[in-house]
């Protein structure tokens, strides 16, 4: 990409990849130490910084995998002295493969949204899928990114301000459609008091993803007996768009 070279010294074999297999990590130790936790440092910088540019880094690994090195040095995080992990790692972070896994952002103001989230969460777990729901309260924005490298589906949840999605879901659905993450299905659902936009508000927010939208469900108010039939409904959804990508096991 535009600002970024890969540099191989072909004299010691070292390969400076620049952003490329960066981590955020820093270390008085020049190399890595501890691959487990250097995977998942350089998994959240994949997720906050490399995921949108996805398909150049498939052509990236398809160059270097033709080149003789044993040591990659980025320039951020430690020196991979054994990098084949690391390289292992980006290939199936960059893959089209997904888990069976849906991850919930969400917001409640008034309890309505909570009882709905907690419903499906219940409900998609008693179905035999990983759910990660994420209160957007006190929710490590970076913790989320790094789920959506491999999430299956995404399901935004808000309550509706004034006529729209609330300010934190709208932030995080900003955010994901500029990750581009490869999510194949996303939906959402919430509550309103009188009217609402804000399923075509999140709709057109997240644009960018190449995902299926599964039929959201916004109701009025609390939620009441037929409420959760709908959010039943969109689970059973779920269940059968992970079964058609082979994902249940």
């Amino acid at each position: 990409w535009p600002e970024t070279m890969l540099t191989l010294l072909v004299e010691d074999k070292i390969l400076f990849t620049c952003d490329l297999f960066g981590s955020h990590f820093a270390s008085s130790e020049g190399t890595v130490r501890d691959e487990k936790k250097i995977t998942e440092d350089a998994k959240r910088y994949y997720a906050e910084i490399m995921m949108p540019f996805r398909a150049m880094i498939q052509g990236h690994l398809e160059k270097i995998s033709k080149l003789d090195y044993d040591i990659i040095a980025p320039s951020h995080g430690p020196v991979y002295d054994e990098p084949k992990f690391i390289v292992d790692a980006y290939s199936q972070w960059i893959s089209d493969d997904v888990s069976n896994k849906v991850i919930i952002p969400y917001v409640s103001m008034h309890g309505s949204t909570k009882k709905m989230v907690e419903y499906t969460v219940e409900s998609l777990i008693d179905k035999g899928i990983n759910v990660k729901p994420y209160n957007l309260s006190n929710t490590d924005i970076g913790d989320f990114a790094m789920e959506l490298v491999d999430a299956a589906t995404v399901v935004f949840a808000t309550p509706t301000v004034l006529v729209g999605a609330h300010p934190s879901v709208v932030n995080v659905a900003f955010l994901t459609n500029a990750l581009r993450p490869k999510t194949k299905f996303i939906s959402f659902f919430g509550s309103f008091g009188w009217a609402g936009q804000a399923q075509k508000q999140l709709t057109d927010l997240t644009a960018n993803l190449s995902a299926e939208l599964i039929e959201p469900v916004f109701i009025k108010g609390n939620p009441k007996p037929d409420d959760f039939k709908k959010l039943e409904i969109l689970c059973e959804k779920i269940k059968q768009k992970h079964n058609s990508l082979g994902l249940m096991g």
